[in-house]
């Protein structure tokens, strides 16, 4: 389980060409904070949940393949198979929360102002709404840097640095079948812990 949500955490994290982006546009400071702070969330998630919510039921790779394939059918049904039961759990799931979000992405992400800057409670704020909303990959950086222009301090900028690319609603919701419930919660306030880290980090780095 825990190698899985490695696989899941560091796949938007550790883009590389993001990555560059991030430098190019934000700022270097800010790309070595994504790195460091994605290595502590990929590896202290994965630790975490590996540790503390072991798998009750782990699976047996023991049997043969051949076996395995002969009793489910050949390459294609099984193929097929397995992409209607993605596309029936999946899509609906993604639909209904990218609709939800965007009905009111007003509330999340409301407008900012020089006032805002670096308060803590904004930190806080959008740290728990980055790990909400469904962005594409590299949209991040577009996000952040126009928030930026109107007066969002460092802080949570970075929180967002992380919170906004590691997960949202729509992707938990995706994977709600292949994890227990009570990870998803603890990988949710793992990230949201770390992104608030990282925005005190670049809070008292930038003082």
């Amino acid at each position: 389980m825990g190698a899985a949500l490695a696989f899941f955490l560091g796949n938007p994290l550790f883009n590389p060409a993001t990555i560059v982006l991030i430098g190019f546009i934000l700022g270097w400071q800010f790309a070595v904070l994504r790195v460091v702070a994605g290595i502590l969330t990929v590896f202290g998630v994965a630790s975490l949940v590996d540790r503390f919510m072991p798998e009750d039921h782990p699976q047996d790779f023991t049997a043969p393949l051949e076996a395995q394939s002969a009793e489910e059918g050949s390459l294609w049904i099984r193929w097929l198979r397995t992409l209607w039961s993605i596309t029936i759990n999946v899509v609906p799931a993604f639909v209904l929360s990218v609709f939800v979000l965007g009905a009111v992405r007003g509330w999340l992400f409301p407008a900012i102002s020089p006032e805002w800057g670096n308060h803590v409670l904004l930190m806080l704020g959008l740290a728990v709404v980055g790990a909400l909303f469904i962005i594409p990959s590299f949209a991040e950086v577009p996000i952040i840097k126009t928030m930026m222009s109107f007066g969002l301090g460092v802080g949570p900028a970075a929180a967002l640095l992380i919170t906004l690319p590691a997960i949202s609603l729509s992707s938990l919701i995706m994977v709600r079948k292949e994890f227990p419930t009570k990870v998803l919660w603890l990988v949710m306030g793992l990230v949201v812990l770390i992104g608030i880290l990282t925005g005190a980090t670049a809070m008292i780095l930038a003082a």
